[in-house]
């Protein structure tokens, strides 16, 4: 098949020339890549021809093989040739001016236009770092360009390529240790095992230390799971507003869920962060190492049940005393009204404002169940 074909000029060096005919054959339906590259026998030697070829005139890969792959090679013979003249200019001739494939309906077909520029490369970075999904920044550079030809793949391996370079060879906790050890904005305390793994690593920014100091009179404590590659249980600190907004303080990544591991996060968010700022009220989760830390650290400072586990817990409580699992539709339609009349007054309750909830929640609770 023959398509149409670059014009045979003469150019002044040979980058202008190749140039030329990828962007033809790019708006063509189809591209090129180097074969060869000839040089005569002067010392030193001088490039006197280029060749480039359709990038489908390679061989599949792996022929004999037992395993069957997918390949776009179709061993076309289309060739161009980039000859040095005797003043030094380039000319282009066609070597072989047929392809044996249709034109391809789409540039992201061919993996050397799917490349990003540098612009390109560098909003996907800046993009990044503010958080924007991948497919959403395909989205913004089609609005930038809409002839690009960069994929969700393309993005990801910029992403990981960028990340590779940062880390430079160490690995990503080592990578984030001298970061946090290296910024004088940080506040840092960790330590390693036997084996050199980090089991306990606790940091918190100094703009965050500054309105816990301001702000100490009601902090959160909570631990997240399955948060990271490691598996390593995730402390989080937070504090409230004074127009009741929470703000992360500190965040505490430990081997294990221990009340080892808690005391020493406790004692971290004291020594570094606190210091003799005075704590109304610490908001748990109820796990009882957490609170035996706690008491043993803060002694005598009042530990409540974050709201949102009082909520799971009423809803638990609900959810046994109502069942739908019985075999009456009737009383199962009875029961669900029923869940969801008291949850109804249960959000009722807690926008009445009572701050104290943990003490009124069991009184609370019967007095609505029996009624």
């Amino acid at each position: 098949m023959v398509f149409e074909l670059p014009e045979e000029g003469e150019y002044i060096s040979l980058t202008r020339a190749e140039s030329v005919v990828r962007q033809h054959a790019k708006y063509h339906g189809y591209a090129l890549s180097r074969v060869s590259l000839k040089k005569d026998k002067h010392t030193p030697p001088m490039i006197r021809r280029r060749d480039l070829r359709c990038s489908r005139g390679g061989k599949k890969r792996g022929e004999g093989v037992k395993r069957s792959t997918g390949t776009r090679m179709t061993e076309c013979a289309f060739e161009i040739r980039i000859h040095r003249t005797e003043y030094g200019t380039w000319k282009v001739r066609i070597h072989n001016p047929t392809h044996n494939h249709e034109p391809s309906s789409n540039l992201s077909e061919h993996s050397q236009y799917r490349r990003p520029t540098v612009e390109e490369k560098t909003a996907i970075q800046s993009l990044h770092a503010s958080g924007v999904a991948p497919r959403f920044i395909v989205s913004t550079l089609l609005e930038r360009n809409p002839d690009t030809a960069v994929t969700t793949r393309e993005v990801y391996n910029e992403i990981a390529k960028a990340r590779k370079e940062r880390l430079n060879g160490l690995t990503p906790i080592e990578a984030l240790i001298m970061e946090l050890t290296n910024d004088d904005s940080w506040a840092l305390n960790y330590s390693t095992d036997l084996e050199g793994h980090v089991d306990f690593l606790f940091f918190a920014p100094f703009d965050a230390i500054d309105f816990a100091q301001q702000s100490p009179d009601v902090i959160f404590i909570d631990a997240t799971y399955r948060t990271n590659r490691y598996n390593m249980p995730l402390i989080h600190f937070l504090a409230i507003t004074a127009i009741g907004k929470t703000v992360t303080i500190a965040m505490c990544f430990t081997a294990a869920e221990t009340e080892v591991m808690y005391r020493r996060a406790v004692t971290s968010f004291k020594s570094l962060i606190m210091g003799q700022a005075k704590i109304e009220v610490f908001l748990t989760d109820d796990d009882t190492s957490l609170k035996n830390a706690l008491s043993e650290i803060y002694a005598g400072i009042p530990q409540l049940l974050c709201i949102w586990h009082v909520n799971k817990n009423v809803e638990t409580k609900v959810n046994k005393c109502w069942r739908i699992n019985t075999t009456s539709d009737e009383e199962n339609a009875a029961n669900k009204q029923k869940r969801q009349d008291f949850m109804a007054n249960w959000q009722q309750v807690i926008k009445s404002g009572y701050v104290d909830v943990a003490f009124v929640t069991r009184p609370l609770l019967i007095e609505t169940i029996n009624r």
